[in-house]
């Protein structure tokens, strides 16, 4: 891993690596959120940039875009 700092959050527990879990759409499916904590891809060396429960179903996507923050059919539960 090239990233120096992403590598350390992650093995500090201080980032979760969410490249392990499914997706649905280009986002993650993360089946907890934990609050002040970092999330990122780590085999992409990508960070996540926003996180958000669809108010439809409560279902939790983590995306390395910002697509979650103002989006009327999510509640943003996090921003980069």
């Amino acid at each position: 891993m090239k990233n120096k700092s992403m590598r350390r959050k992650i093995e500090n527990g201080d980032a979760i690596d969410v490249g392990g879990f499914p997706t649905y759409g280009g986002a993650f499916v993360l089946p907890v959120f934990v609050d002040d904590i970092d999330y990122c891809d780590a085999k992409r060396e990508r960070w996540i940039w926003s996180i958000g429960r669809r108010k439809s179903d409560g279902v939790i996507l983590a995306s390395c875009t910002d697509e979650f923050y103002q989006n009327a059919e999510f509640e943003c539960l996090w921003l980069r």
